[in-house]
């Protein structure tokens, strides 16, 4: 299984998260940010680079105040509620389950989608939906 998330509100913000030996998902490396405009081939393609560096099955540790301020820092904020609204992605045996992320950091109802509709429904957590 694979999980990142991801969050929108000056730019879009995202992560891979390594998922414990206990299911606690924990923030790694890359922390990547995008321009709120990015196109769909950039957001696509930091989306898959954070899918393939998640990681499965690492041991459990407790999560230090040191690493909030860090994490924060890697995404250039400086509290959750600046990183906006967001959306966690999970890939499991080619199926993607996106949970919405609301501003204040409670999750929604997730949705299981196909990967023709991951870069729609995630700009739609995001609150990013392009009008044409």
């Amino acid at each position: 299984m694979k999980n990142i998330s991801l969050f929108a509100s000056d730019k879009i913000r995202m992560h891979p998260n390594d998922t414990t030996v206990d299911g606690l998902g924990i923030a790694s490396e890359p922390f990547l940010i995008l321009p709120l405009d990015a196109s769909d081939e950039e957001l696509e393609k930091a989306i898959r680079q954070c899918l393939e560096r998640s990681r499965e099955d690492v041991p459990h540790r407790p999560w230090r105040k040191e690493e909030t301020a860090a994490y924060y820092k890697h995404l250039g904020v400086r509290s959750h509620k600046d990183l906006g609204q967001g959306a966690n992605v999970t890939l499991d045996k080619s199926r993607y389950t996106i949970t919405p992320v609301n501003k204040s950091g409670l999750f929604g109802e997730p949705m299981v989608i196909d990967e023709e509709g991951l870069l729609e429904k995630v700009r739609e957590c995001l609150g990013l939906l392009l009008v044409e």
